[in-house]
């Protein structure tokens, strides 16, 4: 494979919804942001194999990803950062905090809004109308069966 040189990083983030509530996780490294699971991608990883490896190792659930809800570009830590954002399902495995988080919250739309048990981190990409977007892409796809 030939060497091109990389203009930015790509992460992947599962919104994982159970009982119309997203998964969130709290890094317990400055910034201490609350965000989906998922991270960023090893050399040439495709993202569907990355973002169920980052899942699995945040986590301990495997998951089957739906379809992407969200894309966000920007910097994140000093870095550019092109971030893809999948609709996922819970298919099996029993939770398991890592030790990268220190805390962990299923929320509702309603949580979001009112910014509790969480407050997301909007300068990073995360807003509530993404959650919103993922829910609506759920339903969308329910209604197609």
């Amino acid at each position: 494979m030939q060497n091109f040189p990389y203009t930015h990083r790509i992460a992947v983030n599962a919104y994982l919804l159970k009982k119309d509530k997203f998964l969130l996780l709290q890094r317990n490294i400055e910034p201490y942001i609350w965000s989906p699971p998922g991270g960023t991608l090893k050399r040439d990883e495709d993202p569907i194999s990355g973002l169920k490896r980052e899942v699995k190792e945040e986590t301990n659930y495997d998951i089957e990803i739906v379809a992407p809800v969200n894309t966000w570009f920007g910097y994140w830590r000093a870095k550019l950062l092109l971030s893809i954002d999948y609709l996922a399902y819970i298919i099996r495995g029993d939770f398991k905090i890592s030790s990268e988080h220190k805390d962990f919250a299923w929320v509702s739309i309603t949580d979001l809004q009112k910014g509790q048990p969480v407050k997301l981190d909007r300068s990073i990409g995360f807003k509530i109308e993404d959650f919103q977007n993922a829910i609506v892409l759920r339903d969308l796809l329910q209604t197609v069966k």
